[in-house]
């Protein structure tokens, strides 16, 4: 497997989950339900590595 970057539109939107969780989990600025910050965190960072290691993503 040769890593590669993401493609744009999915560096946009792990861009947005990881700033809605650090604004919900770790700075506190509003609360969401269920953990979703700690959540989008989670999923922006796989989105991430799958971005890097699957062609076309």
């Amino acid at each position: 497997m040769k890593p590669q970057a993401p493609k744009q539109i999915t560096l946009i939107i792990a861009i947005i989950l990881w700033v809605i969780g650090v604004l919900s989990t770790v700075l506190g600025v509003f609360s969401l339900p269920n953990d979703l910050g700690l959540w989008s965190l989670i999923v922006a960072g796989l989105l991430l590595i799958l971005g890097c290691l699957i062609k076309g993503i």
